[in-house]
């Protein structure tokens, strides 16, 4: 049997070894507490994704106006500076707002169309989210040319994550114009020209008076069949079909060796024939 002093020896190295044990317990929670970071929280990651979000829109009309895209270092992947964070998520919202403009003035030059106009950079959430709707559904009935039901009518989880989603159809919708809607601006310039001359004698781009010819170049089924087959699936006649869809099958005609001749009247008083 131990003796008390021995007793008591047992006991304060107890208390000595459970005393370590819980200062080592402490460090190692005040550790994980530290590897965790309070700032690695909710609000750093939508910081960051909004990032990632607006670099992608932006990168996309970038691409649909043909220009260099903006570079980046993806700094913000690894820091969790919410000062910083937050400048990054303004400047590339910037330059998304910038990169759309350019892109959509590249699609009307080059085709001709009519696109919703954009609102403030910081207008208010609903009209943000309604013209990127608008937008993205304008730039479908150009290029394939159709809108389904539930492409228009798509939904998300909240205000600002459907804005999220139509600036992300929009930006593709863009892209698919800009490199699908064939090719006005490979229309020769004197050729376009000559073409918009003979629409100033034959009548408005949405003609359609019932007199078997349509649209701003007054052509006939046969003419739109052979020469705009595409665009009869897509849009029907010719008084349907966007300017530059007009000037296309125009210029297949023209390229096909029948030259002015569709217009014997109009080209001759254009000096054509």
């Amino acid at each position: 049997m131990q003796s008390t002093p021995l007793r008591r020896q047992n006991g304060i190295r107890a208390l000595v070894a459970l005393s370590v044990l819980l200062a080592i317990v402490a460090a190692s929670g005040a550790g994980a507490a530290k590897a965790v970071r309070p700032d690695d929280g909710p609000v750093v990651g939508r910081l960051r994704m909004l990032t990632d979000h607006y670099r992608r829109v932006t990168w996309e009309y970038e691409r649909a106006a043909h220009v260099k895209r903006t570079p980046t270092s993806f700094s913000y992947r690894h820091t969790s500076s919410r000062a910083y964070l937050s400048w990054t998520v303004e400047s590339w919202t910037k330059r998304s707002y910038l990169a759309q403009r350019e892109a959509l003035g590249a699609i009307h030059r080059r085709l001709a169309v009519q696109l919703p106009q954009p609102p403030a950079l910081r207008a208010p959430l609903f009209r943000r989210v309604t013209y990127n709707r608008r937008l993205a559904l304008s730039l479908r009935r150009i290029y394939p040319g159709r809108v389904t039901r539930s492409f228009g009518s798509a939904s998300a989880g909240s205000d600002h994550a459907l804005l999220r989603l139509w600036q992300e159809r929009s930006a593709a919708a863009a892209i698919a114009v800009a490199e699908h809607a064939v090719r006005r601006a490979e229309i020769a310039s004197g050729l376009e020209q000559a073409l918009l001359c003979i629409h100033s004698f034959e009548g408005a781009w949405n003609s359609n008076t019932g007199n078997g010819y349509y649209g701003g170049l007054q052509i006939d089924w046969q003419f739109m069949s052979l020469y705009g087959s595409e665009f009869v699936s897509r849009w029907g006649t010719a008084d349907n079909w966007p300017v530059w869809a007009q000037l296309e099958a125009a210029a297949r005609a023209h390229e096909s060796g029948r030259g002015f001749t569709p217009w014997p009247n109009t080209a001759r008083a254009c000096g054509l024939l």
